[in-house]
């Protein structure tokens, strides 16, 4: 069974309406279980509110067939200073007519005037993926398609560094677990040529370092987010590699309610990582318009830039462009056949007060490439 872009764009459209409605719905009944705002009280003052917002949604791909889930935040403040940051606890569900599911949850905390900030990912799930190869110019067989179940968890414990001048750095703990359940004809991983191609697992520790000075951390107006990591996974899992990652991000009003953003990405592998583990061009964050992985490898550099205005007091729309693209390492790295991305999107503030808004995405490639995204909070 199989349906087109347009048809998904219509669906697209429908999804994000029932989004609304129900934030709507949600926002008219405050004081009731939907959504739980609680304030935190000292003496007779009022301090910082927690607020629990979630979703339903449904949707059809080719990939997953037809699909529903659900998905929430729950925002909160560990403390009453000025100089802390919410935290936040996002989570998901989702299940498909083709058997496939997806569970995950994704708190990041802020302790101690946000000098002390815990990242703690789950996901779990069994889905279809695709496989085109490694490098920049892999073509489309029709025989990408294996299956795969996953279990990732990871943490990260960042504080105030002591010798470098960053606002925190952390340590790392990844471990992943994957296996591939049917190679489905795809030839690159039946005759074993591609490490990774009976999946693994992988233990990893390494650090990181973060700048941030953005005036709000799910719809920023001005200020920066600079953050790099190195992870290092040892000789005594199933592979042998280390990743590193660089992603900047530059925010700024031109005019109230008008924002540029603009950001800088580059991620790289070195030593013997499995395919799925490879830096991957596409996905909702970054190169929106092409398929998660259209185009992996060893190294991987992106610039993206987005327009933002909230034109109501909830609904607004963004314009975003990108260029990007893969290679073996960072010296083979060629804007000969760089990719490019574009397209645009609708937005629904369903937390006015602390920003957070839905999203659906469409965007567009190179090469017929294209896809719709939903989602909470913005893509960068």
């Amino acid at each position: 069974m199989k349906t087109s872009f347009k048809q998904n764009l219509c669906l697209g459209a429908l999804i994000l309406s029932m989004m609304v409605l129900t934030g709507q719905s949600i926002t008219a009944q405050e004081k009731d279980v939907a959504e739980a705002t609680i304030e935190i009280v000292k003496g007779d003052s009022a301090k910082r509110k927690s607020s629990f917002n979630a979703y339903p949604y449904v949707y059809y791909t080719p990939e997953t067939n037809f699909a529903f889930g659900a998905g929430g935040i729950f925002i909160f403040y560990t403390g009453d200073s000025p100089e802390l940051k919410p935290s936040k606890i996002g989570f998901g569900a989702m299940y498909s007519s083709s058997k496939q599911y997806r569970f995950g949850i994704n708190p990041k905390l802020y302790f101690f005037d946000s000098k002390l900030y815990i990242d703690m990912p789950l996901s779990y799930g069994y889905s279809v993926d695709k496989l085109f190869g490694v490098g920049p110019d892999t073509e489309e067989t029709g025989l990408e398609t294996y299956t795969k179940k996953y279990f990732t968890a990871s943490m990260t414990l960042q504080v105030p560094p002591v010798m470098f001048a960053a606002d925190r750095t952390g340590i790392i703990l990844d471990y992943d677990y994957t296996e591939i359940v049917d190679k489905r004809g795809n030839e690159l991983l039946l005759n074993d040529s591609i490490t990774g191609s009976n999946g693994g697992q992988s233990f990893g520790i390494g650090t990181d370092l973060v700048w941030d000075t953005r005036d709000n951390i799910f719809y920023p107006n001005s200020g920066g987010y600079q953050y790099f990591k190195i992870v290092v996974y040892p000789e005594f899992t199933d592979f042998t590699y280390s990743f590193m990652e660089l992603d900047v991000r530059h925010f700024v009003s031109i005019v109230p309610k008008h924002i540029i953003a603009t950001n800088f990405y580059v991620a790289s592998t070195s030593g013997d990582a499995p395919f799925y583990k490879l830096p991957a061009l596409g996905g909702q964050k970054r190169m929106r318009g092409y398929f998660m992985g259209r185009y992996r490898d060893n190294f991987y550099m992106m610039l993206q830039a987005e327009y933002r205005h909230m034109f109501a007091k909830r609904f607004g729309f963004v314009f975003f462009g990108g260029v990007g693209n893969v290679s073996s390492h960072l010296m083979t790295y060629s804007f000969q056949n760089i990719k490019y991305s574009f397209g645009g999107g609708l937005r629904f503030m369903f937390n006015q007060k602390e920003k957070v808004n839905l999203r659906m995405d469409i965007g567009f490639g190179s090469d017929k490439n294209r896809g719709v995204y939903f989602g909470i909070e913005e893509a960068f």
